[in-house]
């Protein structure tokens, strides 16, 4: 986990350089949250359900991607969905598909937003603005601020 305080950003994403690329913005937009980051559906299912027991905290946010190893990302969405704690956490779809259908999909499951990879992650950090997060956002400290 890359733990900035507070309520945790979960980030679901196998690839590396996206990944690495979405921590990058979401510190350039100055949102300190943690971020939980697994790369394969099988753990993105274990958090949710340890959220689901009380073990693990609840999350802010999920940047979802499509296309996990082992476990299709509308899997996890709908999982997220019909899961009481966690039926209106804000879930962003991040990924490299643009096919009608799988837009389609994630809409009919409840997605927040679809962002389509590459382009769309740098659109990331206005994209969780306009999702009202408000007070669950931590903001970064500035220098000045220590």
């Amino acid at each position: 986990m890359i733990d900035g305080g507070g309520a945790p950003i979960l980030l679901l994403e196998d690839e590396r350089a996206t990944g690495a690329l979405v921590v990058q913005l979401l510190a350039a937009a100055r949102i300190s949250n943690p971020v939980e980051w697994l790369q394969a559906g099988s753990e993105a299912l274990d958090y949710l359900r340890q959220v689901d027991a009380g073990t693990s905290p609840l999350p802010v946010l999920c940047v979802l991607d499509l296309s996990l190893p082992d476990f299709p990302g509308l899997e996890v969405l709908r999982h997220i969905r019909k899961t009481p704690p966690l039926a209106h956490l804000p879930v962003i779809m991040l990924t490299g598909s643009g096919h009608d259908a799988d837009i389609e999909a994630a809409y009919e499951l409840g997605i927040d937003a679809y962002l389509i990879k590459p382009a769309g992650v740098h659109g990331l950090p206005d994209v969780v603005r306009e999702l009202s997060l408000g007070y669950q956002l931590i903001p970064a400290r500035r220098v000045a601020d220590a």
